[in-house]
Parts: C-alpha cells; sequence; structure tokens
C-alpha cells in the first residue's frame, strides 16, 4: 500500500504482484457478476490530467447544447484547475469511504491527456481524462472487456488503466479487447432524420451501456453503441450469457446507468422520464427515482442532472449515493437501504457519478438468473 493525496491508500500495481507472491491473493483476482453482489475490490478513476474532448459532429446528439462551442474551441485543452481539484478531492473521498465499508481501492497512475494524435483517417487534439472507467470497462465474471468507444478522443483513454489490467491478467483474469474501431466517417450518420449519431459501419459500444444481472446482461443501444457493438459482445461472452437490447425513451441516449439501476435482487430503480416497461423485469418491483437536487445553475460539460441516480452498491444493503440528494436518500432508506452519503457534486460536473467513476473489480456472489425469461 502506498497513501495517496488525502491520505487515501491506493493499491499499486507493484503491490498487488507482491500480495500474490506472498501467497495472499484471492483465489479469483477477478469475478464480478452484478451491480449489488458484496463488493470487495473496485477500480476508482482520477480526473487529474484531463482536458475538454475534441468536438466531433456525433457530440451534438448527446452533449448538452451550452457546451458545443466550448468543445469546439477548447479541444485538448485543460479542464479549469480549481473544478479538476474539487472532483479530485471527492473522488478521494469516494475512496476512503469504500476503504471504511472494507473495500480494496484500486487507483490508475496520473495520466496526461493533451498530447494530440491521430490516423491516417483523423486527429484529435488531445485525449479526455480516466474518471470514468465504467465507460471503458466491464467485467464480466472472470473477465475484463476493453470497448471500442466511437468517440476519437477517448481512444486512448484506457492507457491510464494499462497497467491494472496487465496485472489481473498475471493473475489469471480473461483479458479482451474489442476490435479497434477505425472510426471513418463511414460510421458517423450525416443527416437529421437518422435515428442515431452512429451507423452499424463496425462495432463500437461504451461499456456504460450494459447493466449487470449475473448471467443476463441489458444493453440499450445509443449514440455511442451501435447493434453490432451489442453483438459482438454477446458473441465474446459465449452462450453461457444472454445480452438483452431493452428500448428507452431517452433521444439523447448515451449510457444506460441513468435510465435503470438494480440495486439489489428483486429491486429496480428507474428514471421516470427514460424508462420503458419491460418484460424482463416482471416480478422486480420497481421504483421511480426522485427528481435530481442539483441547482439549476449547476455547471454541466457533459450530461444531465439524473446521474444522480447513478450510484454503486456496496452489498445488497448498502449504497453509496451523493450527500445533497435528499430526496434520493430518503427514498432509498424508505427502500431499506443504508446509505453511504459522499459529496460528489463537482464529479457530476464531468459527466458521472459512482457508478460511472469505478468498475467493481470483485464482488462476492454467484452467476445466478434474476430476469424473467422472455421468448
Amino acid at each position: 500500500m502506498i497513501h495517496d493525496r488525502k491520505g487515501v491508500r491506493a493499491m499499486t500495481v507493484s503491490s498487488l504482484a507482491t500480495t500474490r507472491r506472498n501467497g495472499r491473493s484471492p483465489a479469483t483476482a477477478v469475478s464480478s457478476y452484478t451491480e449489488w453482489d458484496p463488493l470487495e475490490e473496485v477500480i476508482v478513476g482520477r480526473l487529474a490530467g484531463g482536458v475538454f474532448p475534441t468536438w466531433q459532429e456525433s457530440m451534438r446528439a448527446t452533449m448538452p447544447p451550452g457546451s458545443w462551442r466550448l468543445f469546439q474551441e477548447r479541444g485538448g485543452q485543460p479542464f479549469p484547475q480549481d473544478l479538476v481539484d474539487a472532483a479530485d478531492e471527492e473522488l478521494d473521498g469516494l475512496a476512503r469511504a469504500l476503504e471504511n465499508a472494507g473495500v480494496t481501492v484500486v487507483r490508475p497512475e496520473p495520466a496526461d491527456h493533451r498530447a494530440s494524435f491521430g490516423t491516417p483517417h483523423w486527429s484529435s487534439s488531445g485525449g479526455c481524462y480516466a474518471a470514468m472507467p465504467r465507460d471503458h470497462l466491464i467485467v464480466v465474471g472472470d473477465t475484463i472487456v476493453e470497448s471500442p468507444m466511437s468517440w476519437r478522443c477517448r481512444q486512448f483513454d484506457g492507457d491510464a488503466f494499462r497497467p491494472l489490467l496487465k496485472s489481473y491478467f498475471d493473475r489469471d483474469a480473461r483479458w479482451l479487447q474489442a476490435p479497434r474501431p477505425q472510426l471513418t466517417e463511414e460510421l458517423f450518420a450525416t443527416g437529421d432524420h437518422d435515428e442515431w449519431a452512429i451507423t452499424e459501419f463496425e462495432p463500437v459500444f461504451d461499456a456504460a451501456d450494459f447493466m449487470r444481472f449475473g448471467r443476463d446482461l441489458v444493453a440499450q443501444r445509443s449514440h455511442v453503441t451501435n447493434a453490432s457493438g451489442i453483438r459482438w459482445l454477446q458473441r465474446a461472452l459465449g452462450d453461457g450469457f444472454r445480452v438483452h437490447t431493452i428500448e428507452v425513451n431517452d433521444p439523447h441516449a448515451m449510457h444506460i446507468d441513468a435510465t435503470l439501476l438494480p440495486l439489489a435482487p428483486g429491486k429496480l430503480l428507474v428514471n421516470r422520464e427514460r424508462y420503458v416497461p419491460n418484460q424482463l423485469f416482471d416480478g422486480w418491483e420497481i421504483r421511480k427515482a426522485p427528481q435530481p437536487a442539483l441547482p439549476p445553475d449547476w455547471p454541466m460539460y457533459f450530461c444531465s442532472p439524473w446521474v444522480s441516480m447513478n450510484m454503486l452498491s456496496v452489498d445488497e444493503r448498502t449504497v453509496v449515493v451523493e450527500r445533497q440528494e435528499e430526496p434520493m436518500i430518503e427514498l432509498l432508506t424508505d427502500w431499506g437501504f443504508r446509505c453511504i452519503p459522499v459529496d460528489f457534486r463537482h464529479v457530476y460536473t464531468f459527466g458521472g457519478s459512482f457508478h460511472c467513476v469505478t468498475v467493481d473489480v470483485r464482488r462476492r456472489g454467484g452467476d445466478g438468473r434474476y430476469l424473467a425469461r422472455v421468448r
């Protein structure tokens, strides 16, 4: 262990290797099938070194209109340092809260995303950030999958997590990387009449467009995830898993974890504006998330205030929730959950919350079936 900023203990790659040599590593380094089983180890992202994304027209479908010109003019330039410092302090606070709950917290090394890069087909003024590992990585059972993201500026975000992935691989985890997308103009829709900002030219998806229910995964088609990407993940996981694509009422669809969130077996929190009833959840108790408590003038570069429902389950009874989301805390408490309140509004500014900024590497639990079988 080393001490991170603000006294947060962070497991490094070298200490993970030492743990293995000393014979104290868990029997399975990577194992996570659900969003709610008891959490044992988690990756928490970092915002330091992040930059404004380089504009591409497909962003128009998902990004708040107030950010369009900002991204066009400042792509590749660092975010305001005061906002970064405030958000990183909150990320450190999340890491402390999880450690206090008995969870091993792993952090990527700091990374500088200012370097420009390109391919023979396009160029980007810089990267983006390593704050939201859930966008890039999904753990299904003993397998870590790296996603083929459709934002050009995010093609090397995953490098910040490579030392961690190699360490898990050395401890017998399965590691899959989806085919590198070309991201040529053929991938991107050109007319206002198109339903989605991306075509089926090649498989692309963000890992955050999938939610895990044991041997079943629920996916949404979105402006960053196409049907080809969903099919690729199904084939990569094999017949032991079923990937179900559901409809949502979200014209700006990008990441499913602000639309529905399973908190425990049979308990599903949904976005009252976006969720479309589905037979998969027959028999589940479904509650609608309260309106976000965020002030209307709060800066939001990437998303809507509905990240208020983007929470992280520590186990079937315990949820990490933003401290000032009092209506959410009241709902969860009434529903039988214990809440761990953590300040996180400055992280909201950068496009996510507790589920987005984490990847649960290991949860203690099995690989059951929790969804209704729909023919």
